[in-house]
């Protein structure tokens, strides 16, 4: 590589990565807002580490590409600017040798999305919903904090002065919640439940409380007053598995489960038809799954095609104007998203063949690309 070479690929480098470093931070500010409210639940530290952990791929995801756009920008706007591109053209460098550096690296990140899309961040989406179906099991069992309302559990809404964690005599380990407070609306109507205390155990997939002096107001739909009783036995049913339980969706799926899905949802798809059934909701469920597939792959050659139009786009800047190659550059890029968008909103649509539908921003991209650089030769 020579000394012109390093020269455009390290100020390549430098622009993309502080572009990253700044979009991943920005991208990462809803992630964080979540974690936020985990720790503030009391969540552990390791469950806090697993669900960032788990979002970091898919804000790389996001981030890959806009900074190859912002660096090819910035950096060939520069480059034009000061006239160092018509000063490597008059020295006999070819356009394409300025920017193969670039389309190296461009072509790299997409090989890294590739992965981030298919693979990395199926598997961190997956893991981010357990983690948050977990925490709704935890706000009953081990998040309960003295002070603060508790309402994770569906109609249920618990308080308590303080906690103890205790074990009876088999060893087996409770909470004792002293002024506890139960607000019941699970039948239909609201319930007062008060306890000068209480133990709360895990049994099974249950959330069973053991009240002592306990008063219940009302005791029951349409009866007034408040019952008191010195035990009550106060049960959440089906809490653990309900919380616990997340089951795969598409965009859990890694691109091999995808294919697999597709195929036997075509496969669906020939049966019914073959049965003289109509199999629309199958057809919905295929176009959706063969739009996941192009989606992905589209998505990550963004990187390469933003650095395939970006270099041009920035050369097109002038002295004159130094802003107009930016603006249309992150035009390009803004409507390369809105295409995508809109074939995700015809996911469902068969009629519309959004799988197809979604490779139109790859398309103009590189249509646009062979219009542009001829010009800078």
């Amino acid at each position: 590589m020579g000394t012109l070479q390093r020269y455009i690929l390290r100020s390549f480098l430098v622009a993309a990565g502080l572009t990253g470093l700044v979009l991943t931070f920005v991208l990462s500010v809803g992630f964080l807002f979540q974690v936020f409210q985990f720790i503030m639940r009391g969540a552990s530290a390791a469950l806090v580490g697993r669900y960032l952990a788990a979002s970091l791929p898919e804000v790389l995801g996001f981030t890959l590409p806009l900074s190859m756009m912002v660096a090819s920008l910035l950096v060939f706007g520069r480059l034009s600017t000061d006239s160092e591109i018509a000063a490597m053209k008059a020295c006999g460098v070819s356009f394409l040798t300025i920017m193969r550096g670039p389309l190296i690296v461009g072509l790299l990140c997409s090989a890294l999305g590739f992965y981030l899309q298919n693979y990395a961040m199926p598997r961190g989406h997956y893991v981010r919903r357990t983690i948050a179906n977990r925490l709704a099991l935890d706000a009953g069992v081990q998040l309960v904090e003295p002070g603060r309302f508790i309402s994770e559990i569906d109609n249920v809404t618990l308080f308590c002065d303080r906690k103890v964690d205790k074990q009876d005599k088999d060893g087996k380990g409770y909470t004792l919640l002293y002024g506890l407070l139960a607000i019941d609306r699970r039948e239909g109507f609201l319930r007062e439940i008060q306890a000068d205390h209480a133990e709360m155990r895990a049994n099974g997939s249950d959330l069973v409380f053991t009240l002592r002096k306990a008063t219940v107001t009302p005791p029951a739909e349409g009866v007034a007053g408040t019952v008191m009783f010195d035990e009550f036995s106060y049960v959440c049913k089906d809490v653990i598995s309900r919380t616990r339980k997340y089951l795969k969706k598409p965009k859990d799926f890694d691109f091999g489960e995808l294919l697999a899905a597709e195929r036997a949802a075509g496969q669906e798809v020939r049966d019914a038809v073959a049965k003289g059934e109509d199999g629309k909701g199958m057809r919905k469920y295929q176009s959706r799954l063969r739009f996941l597939v192009g989606y992905r792959i589209v998505w990550a050659l963004s990187a390469f095609c933003f650095v395939l139009v970006g270099i041009p786009m920035g050369c097109q800047t002038q002295r004159k104007e130094s802003s107009g190659g930016m603006a249309l550059g992150l035009g390009v890029g803004i409507a390369f998203f809105l295409f995508i968008m809109l074939a995700q909103a015809l996911a469902d649509k068969p009629s519309t063949f959004p799988w197809l539908l979604v490779w139109t921003p790859v398309v103009l991209c590189v249509g646009l690309a062979c219009h542009l650089i001829p010009k800078h030769q």
